[in-house]
């Protein structure tokens, strides 16, 4: 639309603002917010993770990671204590599932296998992580894995191989056929076992033990 004069088109602009003038502020205000939320979102999404981190990094150093040490009692309170410190305030952090695992490692050595099945659980029961995040599937692979080998070491292998088998194994095809080809050997299943130890083999997973764990059922 054209305007004769420069008071009309002036004129058309305030008639326009008094129509519209409210939801543009509203439309800005909307955008600024969503702008600057989402920066402060992700500046406290930063440091709710680092602090994670830190606490995770302070629960290892607590301990001594040597696979044949024996923890000491004081090491496992240490342990138990700045985890469950951040199951409580950091739960939708990937940190509290890695320190899940770690207690399931030390309640293992312990020989606590109720206490180190509860913990992986808990990982495949909490997999999101917030903000429609979850764990990766590596993550996720490695707690069912290490699940099934606390199943066998509990003698249940039964409930091993239906934690193995409700999900695609991926990169953990070897791994998932040696503890399987284990718990077919608990079950007496000597030939679902050879079968599955030569799956671990094929993929190329801990060769020496399988081929020993194989030579001895075919004596």
């Amino acid at each position: 639309m054209a305007y004769d004069t420069d008071e009309e088109q002036i004129e058309a602009l305030k008639s326009w603002w008094d129509e519209n003038g409210t939801s543009v502020i509203v439309g800005i205000i909307f955008v600024l917010a969503v702008l600057f939320g989402s920066r402060y979102w992700q500046s406290s999404q930063t440091s709710v993770t680092e602090a994670a981190s830190d606490m995770y990094a302070k629960m290892a150093d607590s301990i001594q990671l040597d696979t044949d040490l024996d923890i000491d009692n004081t090491e496992l309170i240490s342990a138990q204590n700045l985890h469950i410190e951040l199951k409580n305030n950091f739960a939708n952090s990937v940190y509290s599932r890695y320190s899940a695992l770690l207690m399931a490692r030390l309640y293992v050595q312990k020989n606590e296998l109720d206490e180190a099945a509860r913990e992986l659980q808990w990982i495949l029961d909490n997999p999101g992580l917030g903000f429609l995040k979850s764990i990766d599937d590596e993550l996720a692979l490695t707690t069912r894995s290490r699940l099934a080998r606390v199943f066998l070491a509990q003698g249940d292998a039964g409930a091993a191989l239906q934690l193995l088998d409700e999900v695609e194994p991926g990169s953990f095809a070897g791994v998932f056929a040696e503890i399987e080809g284990d718990a077919y050997v608990a079950l007496g299943r000597v030939e679902d076992a050879i079968e599955a130890y030569q799956t671990a083999l094929n993929v190329g997973t801990n060769v020496d033990i399988v081929e020993l764990k194989l030579n001895d059922i075919r004596s």
